[in-house]
């Protein structure tokens, strides 16, 4: 059936999970935040040995979000829509939000209303909807964490809008707390944001994340 077709990458290549800790290594550094495959949150750095995760958020040092997408790309949104959830529940800066499509494992990225890693029958937000949100929610939950330790405060005097932090007149980015994040880890069930608090989900003006590929050719 034509949209219920399980799509993967086109080069078919499976990367280890290790692989991909290396690949976001050398990109500057980043934290990666994600799931294992048993759907509990972990987090990893280049550093030491990784951790056994299915990563969906990495923050570099420079501030930037990056989104693994689980899901391809076809004219519906889905780079958008599952960059949207992390980036609400992070409070991040949306144009500072990267989205990358994730590799071919269907072990990791399934799509579990399909069984498989592909795209279709409008399963992408279905499928993803809480995934992304707690991936972005404990994304924050660590940089939160980081920041408190580091400036001396209480986690719940931090406030985070467009991808700054602040707190007792101290504010920095995002990307200023990676370092300290690394040896952290991730609460296993991250406190999501009531719908009444959402800024990003829903907001029928927010600049989509394949736009200017699509139309500069570069896609």
């Amino acid at each position: 059936m034509r949209n219920m077709i399980a799509l993967k990458q086109a080069n078919n290549v499976r990367l280890s999970r290790r692989g991909f800790l290396a690949s976001a290594a050398a990109a500057g550094g980043a934290l990666v935040v994600g799931f294992d495959p048993s759907g509990a949150l972990a987090n990893a750095a280049e550093t030491g040995e990784a951790l056994s995760i299915n990563p969906f958020v990495s923050i570099s040092p420079d501030g930037v979000v990056t989104v693994v997408i689980k899901h391809f790309e076809m004219g519906q949104g889905t780079t958008t829509g599952l960059s949207t959830l992390v980036a609400e529940e992070l409070d991040a800066d949306w144009d500072r939000v990267e989205a990358v499509y994730a590799p071919a494992d269907d072990k990791i990225y399934a799509n579990t209303l399909l069984g498989a890693q592909g795209t279709g029958g409008s399963t992408a937000i279905a499928n993803s909807y809480d995934q992304y949100r707690k991936a972005g929610a404990a994304a924050r939950a660590l940089i939160v964490a980081a920041a408190a330790a580091e400036w001396g405060v209480d986690a719940t005097e931090i406030t985070i809008e467009k991808g700054v932090l602040s707190a007792g007149g101290r504010q920095a980015h995002l990307g200023a707390f990676v370092e300290a994040a690394r040896g952290m880890t991730a609460p296993a069930e991250p406190i999501l944001k009531d719908p009444s608090a959402f800024r990003l989900i829903g907001d029928p003006a927010l600049r989509r994340k394949d736009g200017k590929a699509k139309s500069d050719g570069s896609a």
